[in-house]
């Protein structure tokens, strides 16, 4: 547990959370499964591939809800890490598994973007979808100490109060580790940038359509 809490629950969008009398409102991003086709043969990644760019030697955390060990769809999983107050470092919801295949899967019927990458997962999110900001703080501390490349959170809120996740990102800028994170979906109005996609120094990522159109979900 710990202090700073930042529950997150199924299906809620705004949840309270106990520490430092704050609402905790991050949450657990989900969006693009409905995609038709491959992703990477839109953006032409195999351009990329074939001049021998395939994510060797890059560190990448994943954040997110665990992956199982021995997931045929990946070249490299090096490393798994629970932070939760979970005892399983297995995927139960499945979505942590998604980011690290659109990372990194090898399966040519959804193909990530850089199959010989390294996968680090980070297991934050519980089954129930509840995580806290102590556990981040650890994580992200892990993360910073094994020289993580590329760090991914599809997580967001318009929780910008929460300095010591808000102090730990820019730390982890600070020791070159390139931070993405979702934008969120609660756009398209003005104002629903969730952090910490939001910071100058993250790599705040949205969705579009097939006609390279702001998707209407996307904040």
């Amino acid at each position: 547990g710990g202090s700073a809490a930042v529950p997150l629950a199924s299906g809620s969008r705004r949840v309270l959370g106990e520490g430092q009398g704050r609402i905790g409102r991050r949450k657990l991003l989900e969006g693009g499964r409905h995609l038709l086709g491959s992703i990477t043969d839109h953006y032409e990644a195999r351009m990329l591939w074939s001049k021998g760019f395939k994510g060797q030697q890059v560190k990448v955390a994943i954040f997110d809800t665990g992956i199982d060990a021995k997931h045929k769809a990946f070249n490299h999983i090096l490393d798994r890490s629970n932070w939760t107050d979970e005892e399983t470092l297995e995927d139960r919801l499945g979505h942590g598994t998604f980011v690290a295949g659109v990372v990194a899967s090898k399966n040519n019927d959804c193909h990530g973007f850089a199959e010989e990458s390294e996968i680090h997962t980070f297991r934050v999110f519980t089954q129930r979808q509840m995580s806290f900001t102590s556990w981040f703080l650890d994580a992200f501390n892990y993360a910073i100490q094994k020289r993580m490349n590329i760090l991914n959170l599809s997580i967001g809120g318009p929780d910008y109060h929460d300095h010591p996740f808000i102090d730990k990102v820019w730390e982890m800028s600070a020791n070159n580790i390139i931070v993405v994170s979702a934008i969120g979906n609660d756009g398209p109005l003005w104002g629903t940038l969730n952090n910490p996609a939001d910071q100058a120094d993250v790599i705040g990522v949205g969705g579009i359509d097939y006609q390279g159109r702001m998707a209407g979900f996307s904040s």
